[in-house]
């Protein structure tokens, strides 16, 4: 008999990591799922083994948050084999349920310490990490820079689960010199914070740029960007449909405001992502991650989120994108299989 598990969450299940933790521990498990639908939820990624339970509004709800925990302990946790919850804030949420039950993994790849600018949360900011990963059976963070973030006595419960894609069977081929206009990726969560000033530069300076993008518009900025005539929106899609979207741009963008410590420590599955197609990225050098990206030659650092001029970047993007032909060799070496055991043994592990 295997071994049964919850998952909880308040996406819906359309979140790339989400999608690919679930298609793993369900060769292992017999899974639970429970999320958050929203209005503009319209699709179902998860495997069509699991049981799917669904709490519908808005995720910033405090109505819809209070569904999802009576939810939650209606399924009663405690009588799984283990949970997986996404991100300290939901953990703290269902904290007096996550005390009674047998094992839980607390999966962190969107800080809630990393984005909140609440002088609260920063005051007793000691005291909610000794609830939250004090009781935790064990610790998921996307790279070595949020693992050295953890206070150091939690730090040997932790372990590294990093943003790789799932291998794309399809071979990589070396595109031929780009010509004619253009083509930028953008993806994930479509946001004001995430770029969107600086592709609406490059249009305004580019009338034959094309824009593709797809993912959760999650503000007006977002919805605004694919009103744009050059802009084509593709909605949310599976990973393997995004990828083939990206083969045929010049770069995914990957540009976070360094507004927050969250952003400037992001794990961005575009950059791997970019690995697998052999597309390369843009990202702004506030971000950490960007020294490895400029080290391995992965794509095009920008020197601010914000720059002045774009003129400049606009005719540099144009005359290399025909000089990232060494990404498509590097295609097998990070691969979502080749991690997917830390997260299988983190369950297990009870």
């Amino acid at each position: 008999m295997r071994s049964t598990l919850l998952y909880i969450s308040v996406n819906d299940g359309t979140d790339t990591r989400i999608f690919k933790e679930m298609k793993s521990l369900s060769v292992d498990f017999d899974i639970t799922f429970i999320g958050i639908q929203t209005p503009t939820s319209t699709t179902d990624m998860l495997p069509e083994s699991c049981r799917k339970y669904f709490v519908k509004g808005l995720r910033r709800s405090p109505l819809t948050i209070a569904k999802l925990f009576f939810r939650v302990a209606y399924l009663k946790p405690w009588s799984f084999q283990s949970i997986h919850v996404i991100n300290e804030n939901l953990a703290l949420i269902l904290y007096p349920l996550l005390l009674i039950s047998r094992h839980w993994v607390l999966d962190v790849f969107d800080s809630f310490f990393l984005k909140s600018a609440s002088r609260m949360v920063n005051m007793f900011k000691l005291v909610l990490q000794r609830i939250i990963y004090g009781s935790a059976s064990a610790i998921l963070v996307t790279d070595e820079a949020r693992l050295n973030l953890l206070p150091e006595w939690s730090r040997g419960k932790a372990r590294v689960l990093p943003n790789f894609p799932l291998t794309d069977n399809a071979s990589v081929k070396v595109k031929a010199e780009p010509v004619g206009p253009l083509k930028i990726f953008v993806s994930g969560s479509i946001g004001l914070d995430r770029g969107i000033p600086f592709i609406l530069n490059l249009l305004k300076q580019d009338p034959t740029l094309n824009v593709h993008v797809a993912g959760w518009l999650y503000d007006n900025a977002g919805r605004d960007l694919c009103k744009h005539p050059q802009v084509t929106y593709h909605g949310v899609v599976h990973q393997s449909a995004a990828a083939q979207i990206a083969k045929q741009c010049d770069y995914i963008l990957c540009l976070y405001e360094p507004n927050i410590a969250n952003n400037i420590y992001a794990s961005p599955n575009k950059i791997y992502d970019g690995i697998q197609a052999g597309v390369p990225v843009i990202i702004n050098q506030e971000v950490l991650v960007s020294a490895f990206v400029r080290a391995q030659r992965l794509g095009y650092v920008l020197e601010s989120y914000s720059p002045t001029e774009v003129t400049n970047i606009l005719e540099d993007l144009k005359a290399q994108r025909g000089q990232y032909a060494h990404i498509a060799k590097l295609q097998g070496k990070y691969t979502w299989e080749a991690v997917e055991p830390v997260l299988i043994k983190a369950h297990l592990n009870n």
